[in-house]
């Protein structure tokens, strides 16, 4: 049977929560919270404590599984389209996929990609770029003109050779 509760405990460890039903002020056992994939792709999300959400459980509420939470009158959606799919965080960081504008939106304070990126189009900054190495294009490296730019000298004004520096 479906019931509709409260997490009130969660184990991250073994993905558990116990869940308050207020129809009959019961707490549950530990139950599994239910995810998308377990075995070779891993998916990981947890309720929060006070979320609302529905488990689906055996005749004597024993036994059973969250399925998931569920939005309320208290609790409303970030986002309210059937064409983005979106992950808010409560600290204001974001994932959002628009396929109505096809745009793909993240927003958080720092960024960690492991990996080569391939990028088709135009990239624009609008705070700089920093680089620990060496940064190349098709034809050269930032270093290689460098070693041929910074040993350049000519004659100043007074006909005397200038520094490399």
């Amino acid at each position: 049977m479906l019931r509709f509760g409260i997490v009130s405990q969660i184990n991250p460890l073994l993905c558990q929560a116990r869940v308050n039903f207020g129809d009959d002020d019961s707490t549950s056992y530990w139950l599994p919270v239910l995810q998308t994939k377990t075995l070779k792709d891993k998916f990981y999300s947890m309720p929060d404590i006070n979320e609302q959400v529905v488990c689906l459980m055996d005749q004597n509420s024993e036994d059973g599984v969250i399925l998931g939470a569920i939005y309320s009158n208290a609790d409303k959606p970030a986002v309210t389209s059937e064409k983005q799919l979106s992950v808010n965080f409560e600290n204001g960081s974001q994932i959002n996929a628009n396929k109505e504008t096809d745009t793909l939106t993240i927003i958080f304070q720092n960024i960690k990609f492991v990996g080569d990126i391939t990028h088709e189009g135009i990239l624009t900054n609008t705070k700089g770029i920093k680089s620990n190495a060496d940064i190349t294009d098709k034809k050269s490296s930032m270093q290689s003109m460098r070693d041929t730019y910074n040993s350049h000298t000519h004659p100043d004004k007074n006909q005397k050779t200038t520094s490399t520096m």
